[in-house]
């Protein structure tokens, strides 16, 4: 019986080692290699902030599914706020103080807030997307050529999207890199 057990597991494991990968790479964009600026819409970022812009928080507070919104913080929220292969961020509100800013120089990475309670952290972040037409983020990393930084200071307009248990996602049509960035002299 023991026998039968283990082996009836060694099938399942090993019918699920073939079986997974296929079904993932049917439904998953292949990564673009050494992404630049240039596989990104041309109208992406923008000059000008976008009028009536608000900090994360109070965008959370009021937007619903559908909205479009205007929201201003600082790239970060852990201690790699781009995804690797997606045109994918996350960002948090303006008010939350990263070390930086605490003048704490114990934090290696300032950009996942350690210094702050995780729970409060969550309600004060957004997740940005810079997708392609049918709204799937873009197979590339906005942090390939240095354009966005962790803890860069933007503003990001575009349409939230609905998403299960909590999670706050934009669509973003335009980023504005914010000028006069109190952080700027000490981001790396």
């Amino acid at each position: 019986m023991k026998s039968l057990l283990t082996h009836s597991i060694l099938t399942i494991t090993t019918a699920l080692a073939i079986i997974a990968p296929i079904a993932c790479d049917q439904s998953a964009p292949t990564p673009t290699k050494n992404a630049t600026n240039a596989a990104l819409p041309k109208d992406l970022f923008i000059t000008q902030e976008p009028a009536g812009a608000l900090g994360v928080l109070k965008v959370r507070q009021s937007a619903k599914a559908g909205d479009h919104v205007a929201m201003i913080g600082r790239i970060g929220g852990s201690e790699k706020p781009f995804v690797s292969n997606r045109a994918v961020f996350t960002m948090v509100d303006a008010s939350v103080k990263t070390c930086l800013e605490m003048g704490d120089a114990h934090c290696p990475t300032p950009a996942d807030y350690c210094c702050e309670d995780s729970t409060e952290l969550a309600k004060s972040m957004a997740s940005v997307n810079i997708t392609d037409k049918s709204g799937k983020p873009l197979a590339i990393s906005l942090a390939a050529d240095g354009s966005l930084k962790p803890l860069m200071w933007i503003a990001v307009e575009g349409t939230l999207q609905p998403t299960d248990g909590g999670a706050f996602s934009v669509n973003a049509d335009h980023i504005y890199k914010m000028p006069n960035d109190p952080l700027a002299s000490k981001l790396k």
